[in-house]
């Protein structure tokens, strides 16, 4: 299964400083919102898999026998993970005075929420229960969903030692091919709401 998410190389693991590797997944803000949106949020559970497979890697706690993490599961149930994850972003980085005032634990209740939200528009809107209003409120709350998730990699970023995420800021080949094949599926979209039922 890791090869799978593997394969599909949304970004290259990068360390923050030369011959070391983070303990989380570190990427500049511009280059995951971009993502994420060209991708109607789907990058964010690529983003999840990613900050569980760097810190199963690469932290000492989790690399002791019996104490290792599965990335995949905790990726496709996020909503259940994201406050564990949170919690250890928010220790690894204590010593950073941002992270030390980041309010971790409202923030992974305001993202759980609005990952439950969003699934929820997202079903009525495949059973097109409250057409068209579902289906608007269904991609405009991927906004602040973003919005959190990116406060959250603020405080990732510097807590690995790379505020700007610079480390992982390029584009490459795939993140290209993504970010296009989102832009079709969005004019997928417009087109069919646009459409006449």
């Amino acid at each position: 299964m890791t090869d799978f998410y593997s394969t599909l190389a949304l970004d290259e693991e990068l360390p923050a400083v030369a011959g070391e590797q983070p303990r989380f997944y570190i990427v500049s803000r511009r280059k995951m919102a971009i993502l994420y949106l060209a991708t109607l949020g789907m990058y964010g559970i690529y983003w999840y898999y990613k900050n569980w497979a760097c810190y199963n890697k690469h932290c000492p706690d989790a690399a002791q026998a019996g104490n290792g993490v599965w990335p995949i599961p905790r990726a496709i149930f996020s909503v259940f993970f994201t406050h564990d994850l949170f919690e250890k972003i928010k220790h690894h980085g204590r010593r950073s005075p941002l992270v030390a005032a980041w309010e971790h634990r409202s923030q992974a209740t305001m993202l759980v929420i609005l990952t439950l939200a969003c699934n929820l528009l997202d079903r009525l809107s495949m059973r097109e229960i409250g057409s068209p209003t579902t289906d608007i409120l269904a991609l405009l709350i991927l906004l602040p969903i973003l919005y959190t998730k990116l406060q959250a990699q603020e405080m990732i970023n510097a807590s690995c030692g790379d505020p700007t995420g610079e480390t992982n800021a390029s584009f490459s080949g795939a993140n290209y091919a993504w970010t296009i094949i989102g832009s079709l599926w969005w004019g997928l979209i417009l087109i069919g709401m646009r459409l006449p039922e």
